[in-house]
């Protein structure tokens, strides 16, 4: 169970998924830190919200809730992963923190998972939902699914956080794009990336419209997305 000062579980370097800068334990605590802090500027991020963090892993995110508010209202972090989940449920669910596992299909992490897509959440009830290196790694069908999902889930004035690869002169959609970025990509879905236009031309059918843009600056070369409701 998370408490306000003291020490926050960290899980173990196997659990830590995003790539090899988060092993490091001062850098997770960091990234995780700073990406709440941004959720508290770009989103309004609080005690009082609830947050959907979307491909939550071991719970890198619940670590920064903890280390910068203590306790929010509802922070409820949901994955596909089910050894990571276990883990969260296991050292970090407490009073304000939830976990959930969801066996929907995904080709690269689940790809025995249920075709049925769930955010694992009502209506409505999410001011605030996050989603880092998750549609870096979904194909175009799921993409435009679980935008509209996504509106569905937001509060009245809730936001969502979400990173990508977008570029603008390359095809709609691509997997695996040779000579992108700074891996070679392997196996399914490891990169997708998405022609600007194309992405966002899935985000307006989801009637969402695009806050806050910045191009490259996340994780191997992802762009940051803030969405409203339109």
């Amino acid at each position: 169970m998370l408490k306000r000062g003291k020490k926050t579980p960290l899980p173990p370097g196997k659990y830590r998924m995003g790539g090899k800068h988060f092993k490091n334990d001062k850098a997770f605590i960091k990234t995780a830190v700073g990406d709440v802090q941004r959720l508290e500027k770009y989103c309004g991020l609080n005690t009082s919200s609830s947050l959907l963090d979307w491909g939550c892993g071991a719970g890198r995110l619940a670590v920064g809730v903890s280390e910068h508010f203590g306790q929010i209202r509802d922070y409820h972090g949901v994955d596909i992963q089910a050894e990571l989940i276990d883990w969260a449920n296991e050292n970090l669910a407490g009073p304000g923190f939830r976990f959930t596992h969801v066996n929907v299909s995904n080709e690269r992490y689940n790809p025995d998972g249920s075709p049925e897509r769930t955010l694992a959440t009502d209506p409505g009830t999410v001011d605030v939902f996050y989603a880092y290196s998750v549609f870096s790694h979904m194909n175009d069908e799921d993409t435009q699914a679980y935008l509209k999902l996504i509106e569905e889930s937001l509060s009245t004035h809730g936001r969502a956080f979400m990173t990508c690869f977008v570029e603008e002169d390359v095809a709609g959609w691509e997997e695996n794009p040779e000579g992108y970025g700074p891996l070679d990509w392997k196996g399914r879905l490891h990169c997708t990336r998405f022609a600007r236009w194309h992405f966002e031309d899935h985000v307006n059918a989801a009637r969402l419209a695009v806050d806050r843009f910045e191009y490259g600056q996340e994780t191997d070369g992802q762009s940051l997305y803030v969405l409203r409701k339109r």
